[in-house]
């Protein structure tokens, strides 16, 4: 793929700020690292947290780049330097337009929250699949991208538009939709710049990535932009009214279509009826007149929001009952979210990537009615990210279970058991609980304490398969350590 400069940025649209050097030269591709230009390369300089991107124009010169796209004024480079007022949002537009896409027919489907994003896509995705086929339908989130038939780690929960865009562009069958999550992080910094969705939907907000936005106030103010700046003219917002702040953004969207879904007596689709079990969830809704009833064999009364959403955002899209129906048995387990691990034992185990006080309560609050006997956590809290939810979630772990083992999730930096005395500022001396830094021995001893009609829910880490340590990632999968683990354990226990 190439294009004239001079006709690229007019596919972008972009509002230019200032422009100097001479020449109209070919762009083959887009980059906004410098290290990675090539020779015919347009370089974005972005403004980065710790180090600007115009610090580097002059090694992407000379590595190759024909023109440089950047925020600040031009200095007389004979090469073509483009003055933008936002340049992340203009790598984003650049790349749609270098390599073709059209998000105008692409049905594209965002979704934003603290909780629940992942198991959210995964249903939209199968539901999207119902109308153009599983292979025409992309996903991007914490777990994976789904490209085609094709399923690669993900490095980011939202990829940069440039990296979508890029991948749309080689691909030989083109998506005919995408779902994916769209994180806080992603929306304050404009990597989804040049995406229109059909389709924006807020799972909740509850306390996180403090340590990023600073207050819940910033916090909130990045996800609207989802709703305010990146929704197609007759594209719909789906939004949790029975969350406060979805209450408020709902409020707050003048002008646009909204669909609501929630308990509230006014939401749009409104829940009724619902029951979970260790087979799955069972929710009943009313919408346009009409009570339909959904089940799902994934686990949690969580899930009866995310099916909700699922179910309003359908709506919105006019599918029919019976692919909302179809989507959702076509699931069975969403990884690392409520996962009971398979074990032949007189407990279950469930690994939950529970990392914040509202999604710990809620797989807590899930798993006690499913319990006859004890329930005990493990968990712990990653470094250097928001320290003041540790106490919190000291607070909400002792509050809703019997026992609990604290550990360590992913340090990194930091100090492990600075870590844990953090979080036991929150959790009341007599409550009963355990200390283990080292995460093996701490699964471990949960299995231990464990017997007939007890549950254990090894939260924080769900789907990963590492442990970061001081910028090491050590393989280390809770799933796997289970099965290690009980295979120990059961080998003694029968001796």
């Amino acid at each position: 793929m190439a294009m004239k400069l001079d006709i690229l940025l007019k596919k972008a649209a972009l509002l230019i700020a200032g422009r100097s050097g001479n020449g109209n030269p070919e762009i083959r591709d887009l980059a906004c690292d410098s290290r990675q230009v090539k020779k015919g390369d347009l370089f974005v300089a972005i403004p980065g947290t710790k180090v600007a991107g115009d610090e580097f124009i002059t090694e992407a010169l000379a590595r190759g780049a024909v023109a440089v796209v950047s925020q600040r004024e031009p200095e007389g480079f004979m090469i073509p330097w483009v003055q933008v007022a936002n340049a992340r949002f203009a790598l984003g537009a650049l790349a749609t337009a270098l390599w073709g896409v059209d998000t105008g027919t692409l049905c594209l489907v965002g979704i934003t929250g603290t909780n629940g994003k992942t198991t959210t896509a995964h249903l939209f995705k199968k539901l999207l699949a119902k109308r153009f086929g599983e292979s025409a339908v992309w996903m991007f989130g914490t777990i994976e991208y789904q490209i085609g038939q094709d399923i690669h780690p993900a490095t980011h929960t939202t990829p940069e538009t440039h990296s979508i865009a890029r991948l749309i562009g080689a691909a030989t069958a083109k998506p005919k939709a995408v779902a994916m999550e769209v994180s806080s992080h992603s929306l304050a910094l404009d990597r989804v710049g040049g995406m229109l969705f059909d389709l924006a939907v807020l799972t909740n907000l509850t306390q996180d990535h403090l340590d990023f936005h600073t207050s819940m106030e910033n916090y909130y103010q990045a996800k609207k932009r989802l709703f305010t700046d990146y929704v197609k003219k007759d594209g719909w917002c789906v939004i949790n009214i029975d969350d406060p702040w979805g209450r408020r953004l709902c409020n707050e969207l003048a002008g646009k279509q909204v669909m609501t879904f929630g308990k509230a007596p006014d939401a749009a689709v409104r829940i009724g009826r619902s029951s979970c079990s260790w087979d799955g969830t069972v929710v009943e809704v009313e919408a346009q007149g009409k009570r339909m009833t959904f089940s799902s064999a994934l686990r949690g009364d969580f899930n009866v929001y995310n099916m909700a959403g699922v179910v309003a955002g359908a709506l919105a899209l006019s599918v029919d009952t019976a692919s909302i129906a179809d989507a959702f048995t076509a699931i069975t387990t969403v990884p690392g979210r409520m996962d009971r691990v398979p074990l032949d034992a007189g407990y279950a185990v469930i690994v939950d990537y529970a990392h914040t006080p509202d999604a710990l309560v809620n797989i807590l609050q899930t798993s006690r009615p499913l319990t006859k006997g004890k329930l005990i956590c493990v968990f712990g809290c990653g470094g250097d990210r928001d320290r003041t939810k540790r106490p919190l979630m000291g607070a909400s772990v002792a509050a809703n279970c019997d026992e609990t083992i604290v550990t360590s999730d992913n340090p990194r930096s930091e100090r492990p058991m600075a870590i844990i005395e953090e979080i036991l500022e929150g959790m009341p001396l007599d409550f009963p609980h355990w200390v283990i830094s080292d995460r093996r021995q701490a699964i471990k001893k949960a299995l231990e304490l464990a017997g007939q009609g007890d549950c254990v829910v090894i939260a924080g880490k769900g789907h990963e398969t590492y442990q970061e340590i001081n910028g090491v990632r050590y393989p280390f999968n809770d799933r796997e350590i289970v099965a290690e683990t009980w295979a120990e354990i059961g080998r003694t226990r029968d001796e």
